[in-house]
């Protein structure tokens, strides 16, 4: 199912929610907690994922896509 979620009034297509925790450097043995480090983290994830945006929504970050406007090709 694919789901849509509008930030203000952009579209993003969700490609992937994941827990905040599952950004934290611990879990991957590496020993700092700083934001810097989760960020990382995270960037791995989008980057893995192919998307271009996060959004953070009840406890989750949300991997999205953003969708372009529609053009008219004559």
């Amino acid at each position: 199912m694919v789901k849509i979620i509008y930030s203000g009034n952009k579209p993003y297509y969700v490609v992937r929610e994941i827990k905040t925790d599952s950004c934290n450097p611990k879990n991957y043995g590496v020993n700092r907690t700083d934001k810097e480090a989760h960020m990382k983290i995270l960037g791995l994830w989008v980057t893995n994922h192919l998307c271009d945006h996060v959004l953070l929504k009840d406890g989750k970050y949300l991997l999205c896509r953003s969708i372009k406007d529609a053009q008219i090709i004559e």
